[in-house]
């Protein structure tokens, strides 16, 4: 009988189990979480092992830049017979500087399931592609992983790994940005007395628009574990790479000022 393929995740929390949800339900795969902090796990279980999944935080740091220690600590630990992969957002040129550092199998592919457990692409069914930012062999030893769990027709895209990077900070700025205009034209809609939930129902009639973070909430703007941390994120990597991102400047600026807004509503009895 063959040995069935081994795989530990680094870091059980949204993220982790999820992954661990998409791999459990499959008898040619052992699945070992390694996650100190919940006392889960060994330093083998990074080692004796086809792939590692890191799933583990990744903070925004006092500048704004993404933490990517605990990332960097669990590559240096982890040896692999096949790949380790990497769902945590890291920093521009985290992946590429990692690979010439330490030599291993590493291979970014970017994690759009979000945190909640009712977002849509925790349903496998739900997915359209996957990207693997790496280098063969290990990138396709991930796709082939990956099509195991994911037994349909989806886009599968190995790219270099700052490409990768790239993409998710693309995704959820453009997402945070996208809230941050609704809550413009809510804020307009307001001022003019008019109902913001018509004219949104109207917009939407537009198929170009899509309805996805579209919502005005009473807490206003975008908050979370994600949303914020990679746009501080992607704007302090701009600067280091002297490309300034004037856009998302400006947007967090203003969600910032929607996230007030809200608080001084609340104090005053408005919502």
């Amino acid at each position: 009988m063959e040995r069935a393929l081994q795989l530990t995740i680094a870091g059980y929390g949204s993220v982790g189990t999820y992954v661990g949800s998409l791999f459990e339900k499959l008898s040619i795969i052992d699945v070992r979480i390694y996650d100190p902090p919940l006392g889960l796990g060994t330093v083998n279980d990074l080692e004796d092992t086809d792939f590692v999944v890191i799933c583990v935080p990744t903070p925004s740091l006092p500048s704004g830049a993404c933490d990517t220690s605990r990332v960097e600590g669990v590559v240096r630990l982890a040896n692999p017979r096949r790949a380790i992969v990497c769902h945590s957002t890291v920093a521009i040129g985290t992946t590429e500087r990692l690979i010439a550092e330490t030599g291993k199998p590493l291979v970014l592919v970017p994690e759009y399931a979000g945190e909640s457990v009712d977002h849509p692409l925790r349903d496998p069914a739900n997915r359209k592609f996957l990207i693997y930012g790496g280098y063969d062999p290990a990138a396709t030893e991930v796709r082939d992983l990956y099509d195991l769990a994911y037994r349909q027709q989806i886009g599968h895209f190995v790219v270099e790994p700052t490409v990768a990077e790239v993409v998710k900070y693309m995704e959820n700025a453009f997402l945070a940005t996208k809230v941050t205009f609704v809550n413009e034209f809510f804020d307009l809609c307001r001022a003019l007395d008019i109902s913001f939930d018509s004219v949104r129902e109207l917009w939407l009639q537009d198929d170009r628009i899509g309805e996805s973070h579209t919502l005005v909430t009473e807490e206003r703007g975008y908050a979370g574990q994600c949303l914020p941390k990679d746009m501080a994120a992607v704007i302090e990597g701009g600067n280091e790479s002297g490309s300034p991102m004037q856009l998302l400047r400006a947007v967090q600026a203003a969600n910032t000022q929607h996230r007030l807004q809200s608080s001084r509503e609340v104090v005053d009895g408005l919502v």
